[in-house]
C-alpha cells in the first residue's frame, strides 16, 4: 500500500506572506490542524500548525472568527517550520506510519519526485488505511495461533484454511520474542470454534490470551 492511495488529495496550502489570522481562519472553517507552505510552483518551503499560530494569537482568534484588523499583522514566513518532514507519494505506507510514529507528529505533507505538494497523510489517514488493510469492518471471526519462528510455517497455516475452504482476510503477524509468533487471521464466516478445532487436531498451538 502506498501513500498516494490513502493521502488526501486536495490540500489546502498557504504562502509564505499569508498573514497568520488568514491562515487561522482557514484551519478553523476547514477543521484542519496543519497548512503546507508552498511558493508559486508548489514547491513545499514548509509547514504551519495550529500550536505554532497559538502562539502568537490570542486563543479566541483561533476557535472562533474575530476582526483582527487593528492588530500588527504576521505572516506565515515568521512562524512557519522550514525543515519540515515530508514523505513521497510513492513511499510505502509503513514508511509514513515509521516518520509520524518517530517523529510525533499528526501529519505529513507529501510531494512528487520534484518537491511539489501533491496531498498530506495524517494519523487519520493512516488508521482509516489500516482498518481497510486489516478487514475490520469486514463480518468476519478470529483466531490467533502460536507458530515457530521458521520457513514455510505460514504456508503450512493457510494451507488448512484452504482445506476448510475458508477464506482469509487479513493476517497480522507478531514476534513474542522467543522465536515464536503469534499469528493472528481475520476471516470469513462465524466458524470460529470449528476452524479452532481443526488446527488443534493438525498440531496447530491456539493463543489464549487469558491463559499465557
Amino acid at each position: 500500500m502506498f501513500v498516494k492511495d490513502w493521502m488526501t488529495k486536495n490540500v489546502i496550502t498557504v504562502f509564505p506572506d499569508t498573514k497568520i489570522d488568514t491562515a487561522a481562519y482557514i484551519m478553523l472553517s476547514k477543521n484542519i490542524k496543519h497548512l503546507p507552505v508552498v511558493n508559486s510552483e508548489k514547491e513545499l518551503l514548509g509547514i504551519v500548525v495550529k500550536s505554532d499560530i497559538r502562539e502568537v494569537m490570542p486563543e479566541s482568534t483561533i476557535d472562533k472568527k474575530e476582526d483582527l484588523s487593528d492588530k500588527k499583522p504576521v505572516f506565515v514566513k515568521d512562524i512557519m517550520s522550514n525543515e519540515v518532514v515530508s514523505i513521497n507519494e510513492n513511499d510505502t505506507l509503513e514508511d509514513a506510519l515509521l516518520f509520524i510514529y518517530q517523529g510525533r507528529i499528526g501529519a505529513l505533507p507529501v510531494v512528487d519526485d520534484v518537491n511539489r505538494v501533491v496531498g498530506i497523510i495524517s494519523r487519520y489517514d493512516i488508521l482509516k488505511a489500516m482498518v481497510a488493510i486489516m478487514g475490520l469492518e469486514e463480518p468476519g471471526s478470529r483466531v490467533d495461533v502460536v507458530l515457530e519462528d521458521r520457513p514455510g510455517m505460514l504456508e503450512l497455516l493457510a494451507k488448512e484454511f484452504k482445506e476448510l475452504d475458508i477464506n482469509i482476510i487479513s493476517v497480522i503477524v507478531s514476534n513474542t520474542g522467543d522465536k515464536k509468533r503469534i499469528v493472528s487471521i481475520r476471516f470469513d464466516g462465524l466458524f470460529k470454534h470449528k476452524v479452532e478445532e481443526h488446527l488443534k487436531s493438525k498440531g496447530f498451538k491456539i493463543y489464549y490470551p487469558w491463559k499465557s
